[in-house]
């Protein structure tokens, strides 16, 4: 019995041991979702960051599209998740006020190349794009200086079923 015992605990410490080994795992600190919100996105630009939340998320085939607005701010996002779809993805973020729009256009885009897109993704429920975010002149999307350019990311989670 006292044996039965011994192992039974046992085997329930190597089960909590691979338990909080799988939750330390799914909660690193570098997932980039860490910290957003279902139906919100995150866009960091140089050492600063603006949260907007998503009023639209949709997927048709490989192409996630997102806008969201909130606190003067207004995102949108068309973004292809096949390889080499940094060059079909575009990002515009208008943070309002005097801090203008930044964003990035990728050369097989219309408005492209603009900034750079240098990664497009998918993490769980999240699309991420890195990029170097340009300063834009907000009517035409052209560049106001095509060389001053800021690195940055865009998290965007939204529903599940929004991307799968």
């Amino acid at each position: 019995m006292a044996a039965c015992l011994a192992a039974l605990v046992a085997m329930a410490l190597v089960g909590l041991g691979v338990a909080s080994w799988l939750g330390l795992r799914s909660s690193s600190s570098d997932d980039p979702r860490n910290g957003i919100d279902a139906d919100a996105a995150r866009f960091t630009y140089g050492d600063r960051q603006a949260e907007v939340p998503l009023q639209e998320c949709g997927r048709e085939g490989d192409v996630v599209i997102m806008a969201g607005r909130g606190d003067g701010m207004v995102l949108q996002v068309a973004a292809d998740l096949t390889d080499g779809g940094e060059a079909r993805t575009g990002v515009t973020v208008d943070l309002g006020g005097e801090e203008g729009t930044l964003g990035a256009f990728g050369a097989g885009l219309e408005q492209g190349p603009v900034g750079e897109v240098t990664d497009v993704r998918r993490v769980g429920d999240a699309l991420v794009v890195e990029g170097r975010w340009a300063s834009l002149d907000s009517d035409t999307f052209a560049a106001d200086d095509p060389a001053a350019l800021v690195d940055g990311e865009l998290v965007a989670r939204c529903p599940p079923e929004d991307i799968d």
